[in-house]
């Protein structure tokens, strides 16, 4: 009986030793990979003659007025590139914000682009329509609605000059949105911010959010711009 206690008293200390041995595994894992990450960001800034910051020296969050920044606490921007590429100065960044309490907190994590305009821009959003918005439709809840059935069927676009979304949201602007798959959009007073509720691959579809979204950019009518500057 002595044995068996005793034999009883150690599997305990076993499954402490064995779950503490596991979660440091997992930390050391989760910092190799965090490691290898921050190297991708790095090797990308270097390729596109850019800046890159583990941190957030520039206070992302507390500097532009995106409505994103403005969702759930413990707002943080992190992996950080910045510079400039065609004339646009951007910074493509992870993003990550909490909602929720207890067993319904969750934190989320993006991938973000941001870029400066050369126009100031009426508040615009573009997000990926949901089945939510359909049934809005339905109700006569709309958004608005464009010559390419394809963009308004997959994406839900609200502006309150509709006049100033038909211009920004001309044939080209849609197919590049087209090609960017899942993407958020939203652009107010000077600045653009593109960003996908996923950390993207690094290089791999990072380096084509910053492409995209630089021609987008490119693609804002010359016509806006003179008006902008008179």
């Amino acid at each position: 009986m002595l044995i068996s206690a005793g034999a009883h008293g150690v599997e305990p200390a076993l499954i402490l030793l064995l779950f503490a041995a596991l979660v440091v595994t997992v930390i050391v894992i989760n910092a190799i990979l965090a490691s290898k990450r921050r190297e991708a960001w790095q090797a990308l800034a270097d390729r596109l003659g850019c800046s890159f910051s583990a941190n957030d020296p520039f206070d992302i969050p507390w500097s532009y007025p995106q409505p994103l920044f403005n969702r759930g606490r413990a707002q943080k921007a992190y992996n950080v590139l910045s510079g400039r590429i065609k004339g646009a100065e951007l910074f493509c960044f992870e993003y990550r914000y909490t909602e929720g309490q207890g067993k319904n907190r969750h934190t989320y994590h993006l991938t973000c682009l941001l870029l400066t305009s050369p126009i100031f821009f009426q508040t615009l959003l573009i997000r990926p329509e949901s089945f939510l918005d359909r049934v809005g439709e339905f109700f006569g809840i709309d958004d608005i609605d464009f010559e390419s059935d394809e963009f308004s069927r997959r994406f839900y676009v609200k502006c309150d000059d509709k006049k100033f979304a038909y211009d920004i949201l001309h044939a080209r602007a849609m197919e590049l949105l087209l090609e960017c798959g899942k993407v958020s959009v939203e652009a107010q007073d000077n600045s653009i911010l593109f960003h996908y509720m996923a950390r993207l691959r690094v290089p791999g579809e990072v380096e084509p959010l910053i492409q995209r979204g630089v021609r987008f950019v490119e693609l804002i009518p010359h016509y806006l711009i003179e008006q902008a500057k008179g």
